[in-house]
């Protein structure tokens, strides 16, 4: 076996132990994963109130213990892909669209 498939096995091993030690013990991956999405809805509801909070705080406020949140304005400029389509042609446009192939895990109750 070459050097190169030693290291991707040893790193395969090396992630699936972390894996697994993460685990919660005596439960479906799939369950484990949904228990997880739940847990990541919380923390989310509790990021935008936070997030809320500091928005809406005066800047003497926005200083922790361990913590400075900093406000910074931006803006974020979009591209319409259907108006593009419809104003130059889906050929037109063809060349600059990316592609990335992705898989999505949907969960589906029992």
């Amino acid at each position: 076996m070459s050097k190169s498939a030693e290291k991707a096995i040893d790193e395969a091993n090396r992630r699936a132990a972390a894996l697994e030690a993460n685990r919660i013990p005596n439960i479906h991956p799939a369950d484990e994963l949904s228990a997880v999405r739940e847990e990541i809805k919380i923390l989310e509801k509790r990021e935008a109130e936070l997030r809320d909070w500091l928005l809406a705080a005066p800047s003497a406020s926005l200083r922790g213990d361990t913590y400075t949140a900093n406000i910074t304005p931006g803006v974020r400029e979009t591209l319409d892909r259907k108006a593009l389509t419809e104003a130059y042609g889906a050929a037109a446009i063809a060349p600059f669209v990316k592609s990335t192939p992705f898989k999505t895990v949907k969960l589906v109750e029992n």
